[in-house]
């Protein structure tokens, strides 16, 4: 796998403020870290983070990571480990890069491709329900796959394709279990069932867009240093670490 460039930059200073400076000039604060070397801090403009940061498979590209003043080693290269990004606008808040050997087997997930025709499908208006949309697997860094091939050809109702029945890929180990199962065709559902999904769909969609929008405002209204309490409905379960973004300015 062809290693992709990325030049960053240090940076001294952290915490909120600073953070929330980079981020108006279109630059992300983050870190680099792994192989027991010391953790930098890091930051790195939008447009190129964004280059390695979005897509399937962006989370399995390997990057040369240029950093100023550190030594250049070719059995080494950076994963993207983490983005945390606004819960609202997907705008990413702060980046975490992981050194990894290039010599050492790792564990990824791969995105699974599903192809080939199913009679339960096609001829019957079953649907396929996927328990791995990507599929956990170790290798060394330089023989991650970009997909895995499920095929679905003469598949019924009621059947399954399990790890088992996944191709094999040289110098690959599927981490779950032989007779765990990757997808099933299962029966069609009624348009009321389908309804009320999409109904059940909609109203948490719009609760996580009033909790986010509930702790933007907050955000604006307390002095920067202080903390924000949003007014979240009773009851509302909220993703602390993804949606208050003055919680990643406290990133390293």
């Amino acid at each position: 796998m062809e290693l992709i460039n990325l030049s960053v930059d240090t940076r001294e200073e952290t915490g909120k403020g600073p953070a929330r400076r980079l981020r108006r000039k279109g630059i992300i604060p983050g870190v680099v870290y792994g192989l027991g070397r010391e953790t930098l801090h890091i930051s790195v403009p939008q447009q190129d983070l964004d280059r390695v940061s979005v897509g399937a498979t962006s989370a399995n590209l390997l990057i040369d990571l240029e950093v100023p003043g550190a030594k250049r080693d070719e059995s080494v290269a950076a994963i993207v480990k983490e983005v945390q990004r606004d819960p609202v606008s997907r705008r990413p808040l702060s980046v975490d890069f992981q050194w990894i050997s290039l010599e050492e087997e790792i564990e990824v997930e791969v995105p699974v491709e599903v192809t080939g025709n199913a009679p339960g499908v096609d001829e019957d208006g079953g649907v396929v329900q996927q328990q791995f949309y990507a599929i956990p697997l170790t290798c060394l860094p330089t023989e991650i796959p970009e997909r895995v091939v499920a095929n679905i050809d003469g598949m019924h109702i009621g059947d399954a394709l399990f790890v088992s029945d996944l191709p094999p890929i040289e110098g690959v180990t599927y981490v779950p279990e032989p007779d765990e199962a990757v997808l099933t065709i299962a029966a069609p559902i009624s348009e009321e069932e389908l309804e009320a999904r999409i109904d059940e769909d909609l109203l948490e969609s719009l609760v996580d867009l009033e909790v986010g929008e509930e702790l933007a405002e907050a955000e604006e209204l307390v002095p920067e240093g202080e903390e924000a309490e949003a007014d979240v409905p009773e009851g509302t379960q909220v993703d602390v670490q993804e949606a208050d973004e003055d919680e990643f300015d406290d990133l390293p």
